[in-house]
């Protein structure tokens, strides 16, 4: 399925049948994650798939959830990491392009808060130094007829509300995206996930590439959040016929070329 039509049709999913998922439909979302090049090489991460999911649900409550609360699935994704530079970033890429495969295969997925890693740690039986940095709940959507959805729609901000041109704070227009063939893709990059949907990153379009910031919070979430929105721009921009990857390394003095703000931190740039 085109990434385009998988990105409009993503949706977070909190009811979920008992039953198990089947084992070859596992093996090919554990193959999306375990193949993944990610934004660091895909290196010093463990993916793994929890089926005791009902036992899971009572022992975290309180300690993981969505917005607090726990949703309680036939099955739990985790990926835990050993630490480096752009670690978090690396575990969201990852994440959230098995969250896709899952989504493609016709099984429902809801990204869940850690908020007590070591509770989280002690239930899921992870040693040694790798930190649980992603975790997610999966399995066949519930669609019951006494099943009620009532929160709130996600809304989304506008293209030319994420983007600026040249630097930090100048407009950017559609017009100056469609020229650059760039406008499809930022449809589909604000449609990226993010913790309380914040939305916590800018890009800044110069004349050969496009650079990412992201919200200076002390929440891991908001680097997570970078390195889906990662994914979904370089998944777009392929798309697209804009091949490229993402590139971290950006050097010294960069933010203050572009009038990168305090309160945001430059992850990186796509050229373009």
């Amino acid at each position: 399925m085109k990434f385009s039509k998988l990105a409009e049709e993503m949706r977070t999913v909190r009811d979920y049948k008992k039953e198990p998922v089947e084992h070859r439909v596992i093996e090919e979302v554990l193959e999306a994650g375990k193949t993944a090049i990610g934004v660091a090489g895909g290196r010093n991460v463990s993916i793994l798939w929890i089926d005791n999911g009902q036992e899971v649900f009572h022992q975290l409550s309180g300690k993981a959830g969505y917005y607090g609360k726990m949703i309680e699935a036939p099955h739990y994704l985790v990926i835990a990491s050993k630490e480096f530079p752009a670690f978090m970033e690396n575990s969201g890429y990852i994440m959230e392009l098995m969250r896709l495969k899952a989504r493609e295969l016709g099984l429902g997925t809801c990204w869940l808060s850690i908020e007590n890693e070591e509770a989280l740690r002690e239930v899921l039986g992870v040693e040694g130094e790798e930190k649980i940095t992603a975790f997610v709940a999966i399995g066949h959507e519930y669609k019951g007829i006494f099943k009620k959805d009532i929160s709130k729609q996600s809304s989304r901000l506008g293209i030319e509300e994420i983007v600026y041109l040249g630097r930090w704070g100048q407009p950017c227009t559609l017009e100056a995206l469609e020229e650059r063939g760039l406008a499809r893709v930022l449809y589909h990059v604000r449609l990226a996930p993010s913790w309380g949907n914040k939305q916590p990153w800018r890009f800044i379009m110069d004349r050969d590439k496009i650079l990412l910031t992201v919200q200076r919070e002390e929440r891991d979430a908001m680097r997570l959040d970078a390195g889906i929105v990662m994914l979904y721009f370089e998944k777009s921009a392929w798309e697209e016929g804009i091949p490229g990857r993402w590139q971290l390394d950006v050097g010294e003095g960069i933010e203050g070329k572009y009038g990168i703000p305090g309160e945001q931190k430059l992850v990186g740039y796509y050229s373009l």
